[in-house]
């Protein structure tokens, strides 16, 4: 056969087959779709976008941006989060506040969600821009199991907010009274105080929580801390007669006196007590209750 020249005239035109291809979503498309079956739960689409491949630690725009992992955790869909850690997603990643997925999945008491992050390795101290941990947001939920699980895990229980917060005062001004005793049995501090002085017995006793002042009391916690108003005052100036038994039983001093951030209060519990017995009201510093029975304490 000879050499096909340039100039040479073509009598037959080269044959042409056509193949169509399946329509390749653009990426954003892609991801989208991922989010959207992550934040419902759609197991099977996950499975078959992840397969792409896709990115799971894409996020979404901000000021808010959303990712799969914290989505399915916050939700505690247990399949997709195990999918999406499969697939490489971060597990530290966090918000522009410093939330993880265990802190979502935690503070929402997901508690199989938290087993599967924890054993992959999650960072069970990681803490958010005012220092919050999952442990921290586990027991402000009243989420037992789940503050079970993170004790096991050895997550640092006497972690403290910027404001000084720890777990146990966050479960102790909740009245989650088992949350509490699990704390103290794992050796939590009952006696650290917030910025603004109060500790978990005198959160318990502001807001009237009787057991859980009680377990605090029976643990050794400070019934007369030098700082702020005092557990005794605290539940003097709202009226909660059972407290005030209890604190008194307990040895809680009966002469403390009131101060606020700036000077001396003039009043004390027996005058406190004294107005009690004749229905005045009484406005000390950010209390202003009536005391129609604390005469009799």
């Amino acid at each position: 056969m000879g050499e096909l020249q340039d100039d040479m005239p073509v009598r037959q035109l080269p044959s042409l087959q056509l193949v169509v291809l399946d329509f390749c979503a653009p990426e954003e498309a892609k991801w989208k779709a991922l989010l959207h079956a992550c934040e419902n739960n759609r197991v099977v689409e996950v499975e078959q976008l992840l397969q792409k491949p896709l990115d799971p630690n894409r996020r979404g725009p901000s000021p808010q941006p959303e990712w799969p992992m914290f989505s399915a955790a916050a939700l505690g869909y247990l399949e997709v989060v195990r999918m999406l850690l499969e697939a490489g997603a971060e597990k530290n990643a966090a918000t522009q506040d410093g939330e993880t997925a265990l802190m979502a999945a935690a503070r929402d008491g997901h508690l199989e969600v938290v087993q599967v992050l924890l054993e992959a390795g999650a960072d069970k101290n990681a803490s958010t821009q005012d220092e919050e941990t999952a442990l921290t947001a586990a027991a402000r939920g009243g989420h037992l199991d789940v503050v079970r699980m993170l004790l096991e895990a050895e997550a640092e229980k006497n972690a403290a907010k910027q404001n000084g917060a720890t777990a146990l005062m966050a479960a102790a001004r909740r009245g989650h009274l088992k949350v509490v005793q699990v704390l103290l049995d794992a050796g939590a501090d009952k006696n650290p105080a917030k910025q603004n002085g109060a500790t978990a017995l005198m959160l318990a006793a502001r807001h009237g929580h009787l057991e859980v002042v009680q377990v605090l009391l029976d643990a050794g916690a400070d019934k007369n801390p030098a700082k702020q108003n005092g557990p005794m005052l605290t539940a003097a100036l709202r009226g909660d007669l059972k407290v005030v038994q209890v604190l008194l039983e307990a040895g809680a001093d009966k002469n403390a006196a009131t101060q606020d951030e700036e000077t001396a209060c003039p009043w004390s519990l027996p005058s406190i007590m004294c107005c009690g017995s004749a229905g005045f009201s009484l406005r000390c510093g950010c209390y202003r209750v009536r005391f129609p029975t604390l005469l009799h304490v």
